[in-house]
């Protein structure tokens, strides 16, 4: 979480540098939500499984895993989309 909060900083900070536009900003936004709500749930999943599996159990992992996937899948398009944003951002200067 802690990783994801920081790289949102240096996103925002780039916007600022970049003059975003509205619209970017909108994307962004929506990006950065999408990220940080997919570690919490990550992170209340993980809570649940602990606390009704607290022993190693091979269901147990694959729905720490699962979850984990979730968050990177969420995290490599936030990526895409804030590359799409600086692109044209970039571009239409």
């Amino acid at each position: 979480m802690r990783i994801h909060v920081v790289l949102a900083l240096v996103v925002v900070v780039l916007g600022i540098v970049l003059r975003f536009s509205l619209l970017a900003w909108a994307v962004v936004a929506l990006a950065i939500g999408l990220v940080l709500a997919t570690e919490l749930l990550n992170t209340a999943l993980e809570a649940v499984v602990d606390l009704v599996s607290p022993q190693d159990h091979p269901l147990a992992k694959r729905a720490k895993d699962v979850a984990a996937a979730g968050v990177l899948a969420a995290s490599v398009a936030a990526l895409a989309a804030g590359a799409c944003v600086v692109i044209a951002t970039l571009h239409a200067r």
